[in-house]
């Protein structure tokens, strides 16, 4: 009887150990994951106030949601207006293996599809891409999305220029609750 308890009192502990070390490393390969450096944006709604921006315009509405299987986050724009809800973005962060970098691709209302590499900064978020300025031309951009607290950023956007980045707009967002 002594034996079949030790031998139980082992099993249960190497049983305890290996349920333990599986977690151990779940919780690594997680902390590994490229992707959770933008894991602060998911949940709520961000909303800005757009009333500057146009007549009638009254607030921007950005989401950011993890994918089914954890391994990218989905956002989606929308704008709204005196007029009604204008869904504008959507798109996706994700880890690009090819690149061994993180990466961003949306498609527009119209279809078009934009993308660019991004990177973690210690305040934020940079995202690069070529995309029509307010001119209708194509020009090399970005957008810095700067982390002012766990519910508020900064988005700006920029053109590269002969002299420098020229920003072009910038919003404060805050997060409200809500999906």
């Amino acid at each position: 009887m002594r034996r079949v308890l030790a031998v139980a009192a082992l099993l249960a502990v190497c049983v305890g150990m290996s349920r333990a070390q599986v977690q151990v490393a779940a919780k690594r390969t997680e902390a590994a994951k490229p992707i959770s450096g933008l894991e602060w944006l998911v949940g709520g709604v961000w909303t800005a106030d757009a009333t500057k921006l146009g007549p009638g315009m009254l607030r921007i509405e950005t989401r950011y949601q993890w994918s089914d299987n954890d391994a990218f986050i989905r956002f989606t724009t929308h704008f709204v207006s005196d007029k009604g809800t204008a869904k504008r973005y959507d798109g996706n962060f994700f880890w690009n293996p090819e690149q061994s970098s993180l990466a961003m691709w949306y498609m527009d209302h119209a279809n078009s599809i934009t993308q660019g590499p991004v990177t973690i900064e210690s305040n934020g978020v940079k995202i690069a891409f070529r995309a029509q300025d307010f001119d209708g031309k194509m020009a090399d951009m970005q957008v810095n999305v700067i982390r002012k607290a766990n519910d508020k950023y900064r988005w700006v956007l920029e053109e590269k220029q002969a002299e420098g980045w020229k920003q072009l707009a910038a919003l404060d967002y805050l997060r409200v609750a809500g999906s």
